[in-house]
């Protein structure tokens, strides 16, 4: 399948991060984690458009959270990326754990 945020099909023996419609590759993972972090735009490998969603935008495609609980019980807004071609969302804790997924994978190689 193609990924959700750059629209590019898998190379040979390349690791995907599977997701609910579709799975995310490993240089969007990487892409995203910068892009949430400075929330600067981006364009994918595949040119897609890749940009920070701004609070109250569309929850995570991933886990369908738009914000994240403190320990005290308040709530913050979750940093996602969107792709605008395909609609894609996926919040900075889910692409935090696709890339602790894809690490433990190439390990196992």
């Amino acid at each position: 399948m193609r990924c959700r945020f750059c629209d590019t099909p898998p190379a040979a023996g390349e690791r995907r991060v599977p997701g609910p419609s579709g799975p995310i590759c490993a240089r969007c993972v990487e892409t995203g984690l910068g892009l949430v972090r400075d929330g600067r735009p981006r364009t994918s490998r595949g040119g897609t458009e890749l940009d920070r969603v701004r609070a109250g935008g569309a929850p995570c495609e991933f886990c369908d959270r738009t914000d994240r609980r403190t320990f005290l019980g308040f709530t913050r807004g979750l940093p996602r990326m969107r792709c605008a071609q395909t609609g894609a969302v996926i919040c900075h804790d889910c692409l935090d754990h696709s890339g602790n997924l894809l690490n433990q994978a190439l390990r196992h190689v």
